[in-house]
């Protein structure tokens, strides 16, 4: 497996294996890799070419400086779990290697944003666009991964590969849950042993509901999740709405829909997203 760090060493890797035919297989991460970004690299897998994982802590997608200095920067760690599971290339620039002009961003995709988490993170997915919009530049991938945990990203990845009429294939990857039935993220590392007892809870809470939309659709649900929620602490949610996978509009059935919750425990930002058929 080989760490590269610069993209002009990248690209001369890159150009050599174009030689040969060989096809590249992009997932793109922030690090601190776990169950959820190992089951992209095993879906990966089922495509013919060359693994390449990116580990990049992306500062322009953070509305909080506090929140870029905290996420948690586990590379050592990830390099053992990445050559473990048939990563041949990890790509692991640096801030100026990504940014030598500096952090700007560009708003390029238009659709699914002001709702969600759009409405709560101004600028977030203009970082997320602009840093995917450079790795696929860079790498050229013929398929590039994405879970579908973060759903609203997932869309707008998609929308930036079509209008940019980029030849990477999206490969959307089914979240991969713990235990209590949440999805996995590597926020959920700095939970402490409270705010993790807390998390179970309010995952509880979701689930029994969960299952009653499932069964009969009733927008009242939603306000008893809510509702069960703040009972037990959890005093800021940022939403609890169902919405068509289609279009991201709000749904009235749970045919095609998805719910997606955000909420915080703690400072912890949770978000996921639930199949309703």
């Amino acid at each position: 497996m080989q760490i590269v760090k610069k993209i002009s060493e990248i690209k001369e890797i890159l150009s050599d294996l174009e030689k040969n035919n060989s096809k590249i297989n992009l997932i793109p991460t922030m690090g601190n890799i776990h169950e959820g970004h190992l089951s992209l690299l095993k879906e990966a897998n089922k495509f013919e070419g060359i693994n390449v994982v990116s580990v990049f802590i992306n500062p322009t997608q953070f509305n909080d400086i506090k929140d870029f200095e905290n996420y948690p920067n586990t590379f050592d760690q990830d390099v053992k779990l990445l050559s473990k599971n048939n990563c041949e290339i990890i790509f692991a620039p640096n801030i100026n290697e990504m940014y030598p002009n500096g952090l700007e961003t560009n708003k390029t995709v238009f659709e699914y944003r002001d709702i969600l988490c759009d409405a709560f993170r101004p600028g977030h997915f203009d970082g997320v666009t602009t840093i995917v919009n450079l790795l696929l530049d860079i790498l050229k991938p013929s398929n590039v991964f994405f879970g579908e945990k973060d759903f609203q990203q997932l869309k707008i990845v998609e929308k930036l590969i079509i209008q940019n009429k980029l030849k990477a294939n999206l490969v959307k990857c089914s979240s991969i849950r713990g235990l209590n039935g949440m999805s996995l993220s590597s926020r959920y590392t700095k939970l402490s042993s409270k705010e993790k007892t807390q998390f179970d809870e309010c995952a509880k809470i979701i689930d029994k509901n969960l299952l009653d939309l499932i069964n009969s659709f009733d927008t009242k649900i939603l306000e008893n999740i809510k509702k069960e929620l703040q009972s037990i602490g959890i005093s800021k949610i940022d939403y609890c709405e169902v919405r068509e996978e289609s279009n991201l509009e709000i749904s009235k059935t749970n045919l095609q829909s998805r719910l997606f919750v955000a909420f915080y425990v703690n400072k912890i930002r949770i978000i996921d997203n639930f199949v309703l058929y």
